[in-house]
């Protein structure tokens, strides 16, 4: 799930902002998280607290402007991974944004079309960065950070995959998730359970114990993969 806020003054152009970007989960199949702000200050508050991946900014706010904020989120906080897509009326702030680094600059009235293009490279990137875990729940696409997957547990006809946050249950086979996940540190340990390497804290002869104390048995034919992952990511 893409995590989005959006941040005017004018009630209108969140609203629009809003219903484009519905427009656009809708023809992508994706599910984003979007949270509505109508002055820096509180999308501030917000950010101290939340992580974001994207944020749609207006540029002339009424107290902290845009280019402000935008400073203090790459400096206080010091992410320099959200994706900032600045809105303005004007042309003349390019100089003032090189120090936030915006993903790109939209005029108002915002374009779709436009809009809808650099939505599709913030979600390129944000996939290259966090390495996106992609499934179907019936019709609904869902989108976890790798890095936040703990394990995959096989129940019945469906896998869980648990993560630091939230769990779910989702129709699928071990090829498939070993598919998507090989390549990022992920290795069937038992016929039941794949793991997230960077989750495993403990490594017995015949069980693991992953970074919630969850213990995950190591089956006897998968003991020389193990053996193997540990001396290519450094024992």
């Amino acid at each position: 799930m893409i995590r989005v806020a959006v941040c005017d003054d004018v009630r209108e152009v969140v609203a629009q902002v809003n219903c484009y970007l519905s427009e656009y989960q809708e023809h992508k199949k994706i599910k984003m998280s979007i949270s509505n702000f109508y002055n820096a200050e509180e999308l501030w508050e917000f950010l101290k607290a939340n992580h974001c991946d994207l944020i749609i900014l207006d540029i002339e706010l009424v107290k902290m402007n845009g280019v402000e904020l935008g400073k203090k989120i790459r400096t206080e906080l010091n992410d320099q991974d959200i994706k900032i897509i600045i809105i303005s009326a004007l042309e003349n702030y390019y100089k003032q944004l090189f120090d936030i680094q915006p993903l790109n600059f939209l005029l108002k009235p915002i374009d779709k079309i436009k809009l809808f293009e650099i939505l599709d490279l913030a979600i390129r990137l944000v996939d290259d960065k966090n390495h996106i875990f992609t499934f179907k729940i019936k019709e609904s696409a869902y989108r976890l950070r790798v890095k936040d997957i703990l394990y995959f547990e096989s129940v019945q006809h469906n896998f869980k995959v648990v993560t630091i946050n939230k769990n779910y249950e989702f129709r699928s086979s071990v090829s498939d998730i070993l598919n998507q996940l090989s390549d990022f540190g992920f290795i069937q340990v038992h016929r039941s359970y794949i793991v997230n390497y960077d989750h495993i804290v403990n490594i017995n002869y015949d069980e693991l114990t992953m970074s919630n104390d969850t213990l995950i048995p190591i089956s006897r034919n998968k003991r020389k993969d193990i053996r193997e992952l540990l001396i290519k990511f450094g024992g």
